[in-house]
């Protein structure tokens, strides 16, 4: 109630002083390009009264001058879903009816495409690398992730692929606990548990922007795509490294149950 967009380059924001006295100010935006149009639906609706929106300021930095206070902040601000997909959408019908499987990691995605008789059709990488190597945090951070997840689901589009199989991100909830404990390969429990988080945010990412390129989900048990004796046989049989072997896995299992 105390934020109101009034157009993509600017907002009323509702602010109080020392004495609780309040006024409404008008704050500039940088709104991404790519979210643009979508702001611009979301305004329009919402002027006719047909879909609201959460918005609230996070301050990120401030400084005091004399008689004056500079606020450096972000306006983040929560669209329906319905509204995400009918302005976002890149297309409305698969070209193929392949299953592509995803193992996410820390520095890459890896996707292996496989046809309905579990037959490997394709393998590609997807790396970000600098998220980790020159320490990048935040926003900027999630910016490479989101741009390895839109290359991964564009690539999956063109080569026949209508669903996209996942590590199910509640039985990823389940097994952290048991990852923190007895994972000792990176020696930090805090360190495994921050992988986990990890995973189960981009997961949720991919899960959602998938109907963008008609794609549905499909969530599997990840027990066993890693460490297994079926994993080795993978890995060997097709000459695939450890992650694309997992990857590989989580489609088979996605074929599986699909078919359940």
């Amino acid at each position: 109630m105390n934020i109101r967009l009034l157009s993509v380059n600017r907002a009323e924001v509702l602010v109080l002083n020392y004495d609780g006295a309040s006024k409404r100010i008008d704050i500039g935006l940088r709104t991404p390009k790519g979210y643009v149009e979508l702001l611009k639906a979301l305004i329009e609706r919402a002027g006719k009264y047909e879909v609201g929106y959460p918005a609230r300021v996070v301050v990120r930095g401030y400084n005091f001058r004399p008689g004056n206070t500079h606020l450096y902040c972000g306006l983040q601000i929560m669209v329906p879903y319905s509204l995400y997909l009918d302005v976002m959408r890149r297309y409305s019908e698969p070209r193929g009816n392949l299953i592509g499987g995803v193992d996410v990691n820390t520095d890459r995605l890896n996707l292996a495409i496989v046809d309905e008789g579990g037959r490997l059709r394709d393998v590609k990488t997807f790396w970000f690398r600098e998220v980790t190597t020159r320490g990048f945090k935040g926003v900027v951070a999630w910016t490479k992730i989101h741009q390895a997840i839109h290359g991964l689901l564009n690539y999956a589009y063109h080569h026949g692929v209508s669903a996209i199989s996942l590590e199910n991100p509640r039985t990823i909830g389940y097994l952290r606990y048991y990852w923190v404990r007895n994972d000792g390969d990176r020696g930090s429990r805090n360190y495994n548990y921050r992988v986990s988080i990890f995973r189960s945010r981009a997961i949720e990412v991919i899960s959602y922007k998938a109907p963008l390129y008609a794609m549905r989900t499909i969530y599997v048990n990840p027990k066993g795509t890693t460490n297994s004796q079926q994993h080795d046989e993978v890995m060997r049989k097709y000459g695939l490294d450890r992650h694309t072997a997992s990857a590989y896995l989580i489609a088979l299992r996605g074929i599986n149950k699909q078919r359940k």
